[in-house]
């Protein structure tokens, strides 16, 4: 890396970056020294406690989901699609990496410590020595991949040293990791969740003066390791004000204990991490940097996608826990009418405005190409919603143990397809596996899901909005040269022929009203 003259002058002055790190260093640390008084006064008793600890994770993940689509606008600008490829498939390997060394343990460590709160010391000081001794024993893998994945993946110089350097990252990680699980235990989970925003400003400050300077992608690495580091150290600072001690303790029983309790859910985390970017791999090694750097465009924006049923199922999970029977059946089925329609709308806004979603975010550059795949990628939407609420329906029917065995299912069919289809049609047809890898998951949760619930009303969840489907994807085909045309006449129709079809009613929306804005439901009223 050669480190030149500040080049994003005069749309990026060299003193935004500096300010913004100068306010992400004193927010975070200033945070974490002092606490978040207020918040814990307001969450003095249990229901204003769950608020807190719902809402502000909520909106920390939102405002850090804008800013890394911000960082992504300028970072796509200034690597072009050979750079983002390269980094692509750096920061896939850390997230495999990350996933196993966590070891499930995030999840074990909450549990824990919420039982028995005076182990929590001990259980950062364990957890965190066990998760290195994980990574150590990695790192003849990472060496290989190092040594190796020139020639066998075609990895660039670039990559191969933003891999090492990310994998630094997971040191002060892990700590940081064990931390926020006791702060989870310790149901404070808005002070983490804060922190999160500073520590993702940090890394936004160090990579675009990264990028400035003309480090490119081993550049954004170390912009990730600054602000794991940093973020570590906060972390220690907001524990030793709760008067904890951290014990390290490095006891191979406990460690056994551990590896046993926590394995399932190390499984879990690594199916879904698969299930999701076993692609990034095939495309690199069959297809090249190029490619990877075009899909992983494509990507970004259904990477958003995620948020809208993760937060919608939290919300009805408790009732679904406490409903048995035909409530509960007629409770998921209307979650997941509700869910599949909003699907199908993120479907046909993307299938117009796509184009115009990647020029904003990458620029000229990656299009046509990354627009076509974003075109077939969205597709996924709907079904993905569906399989979001389904799973959790299984588990508050106490059904959980189908849901591993339908990730193994859908996982080995997208690794198949991938290594089928990606050599013999190029990267588009790692798109396509994404789609049809979730009609596999679907088909493989609904035994357990219809055991657990009863007959499903599948006609209506997934037939009955067709017609308004194909009627506004129709529309949008024949305007797409006309944007503006396309949204005005497509979106009104696909909610005429839902109405029309049956699809909604005002009944949905009475049994919806809990969960929807009062000004969203007097509105629909008022056109009844």
């Amino acid at each position: 890396m050669t480190i030149r003259a500040w080049q994003l002058d005069p749309l990026l002055p060299l003193w935004l970056p500096l300010a913004l790190l100068a306010v992400g260093l004193v927010g975070l640390f200033g945070l974490a020294a002092s606490g978040t008084v207020g918040l814990e006064r307001l969450a003095a008793n249990q229901a204003r406690r769950i608020l807190a600890n719902s809402a502000t994770p909520l909106v920390a993940q939102l405002v850090n989901r804008a800013v890394d689509l911000v960082f992504a606008a300028i970072a796509l600008r200034i690597l072009g699609v050979e750079g983002n490829g390269e980094y692509a498939i750096a920061s896939v390997t850390w997230l495999y990496l990350k996933t196993i060394t966590d070891f499930g343990l995030s999840i074990l460590v909450a549990r824990e410590v919420a039982r028995t709160p005076q182990r929590a010391g001990r259980l950062v000081g364990t957890t965190t020595l066990f998760r290195w001794a994980v990574l150590l024993c990695l790192l003849p893998l990472v060496g290989a991949l190092v040594t190796t994945g020139r020639d066998w993946l075609g990895l660039s110089p670039a990559s191969l040293t933003a891999i090492v350097i990310l994998v630094i990252s997971i040191v002060p990680a892990s700590y940081s990791e064990a931390i926020n699980s006791v702060f989870t235990g310790y149901e404070r989970m808005h002070l983490p969740a804060i922190l999160t925003i500073f520590t993702n400003l940090i890394r936004f400050a160090s990579g675009l003066l990264a990028l400035g300077y003309g480090l490119g992608v081993p550049g954004i690495a170390a912009a990730a390791v600054i602000a794991a580091i940093c973020n570590a150290a906060a972390f220690h600072l907001a524990i030793n004000r709760q008067a904890m001690r951290i014990e390290w303790v490095c006891s191979l029983d406990e460690w056994r204990s551990l590896a046993k309790s926590a394995w399932p859910l190390l499984l879990n985390g690594l199916l879904i991490t698969v299930f999701f970017r076993v692609d990034t791999f095939v495309i690199q090694a069959f297809d090249g940097t190029y490619s990877l750097g075009i899909y992983d465009a494509a990507y970004k924006l259904p990477n958003l996608v995620p948020l809208i049923p993760s937060y919608f199922v939290l919300a009805v999970f408790p009732l679904l826990s406490r409903q048995s029977g035909d409530d509960r059946r007629r409770s998921f089925e209307l979650g997941a009418k509700f869910l599949v329609l909003t699907g199908w709308l993120i479907v046909l806004v993307t299938l117009i405005g796509a184009p115009l979603f990647i020029r904003i975010l990458g620029g000229q550059a990656f299009l046509p190409e990354a627009a076509e795949t974003l075109r077939i990628l969205i597709w996924f939407t709907p079904l993905h919603f569906l399989n979001g609420i389904a799973q959790y329906a299984v588990i508050a029917a106490d059904r959980q143990r189908a849901i591993a065995p339908a990730y193994i299912a859908a996982t080995i069919f997208n690794l198949l397809g991938n290594l089928t289809g990606v050599p013999l049609f190029g990267y588009r047809a790692a798109a396509v596996v994404t789609v049809l890898t979730e009609i596999v998951l679907l088909l493989a949760l609904r035994r357990a899901l219809e055991e657990s619930l009863g007959p499903i009303a599948w006609k209506v969840i997934l037939w009955r909005p067709i017609p308004a489907v194909l009627s506004a994807s129709a529309i949008v085909w024949l305007a797409l040269e006309y944007l503006p045309l396309a949204m005005v006449l497509a979106l009104p129709s696909y909610f005429a022929l839902l109405w029309l079809t049956g699809t909604v009613s005002s009944r949905d929306v009475a049994l919806l009203q809990p969960l929807l804005p009062h000004r969203l439901v007097e509105r629909f009223r008022g056109y009844r």
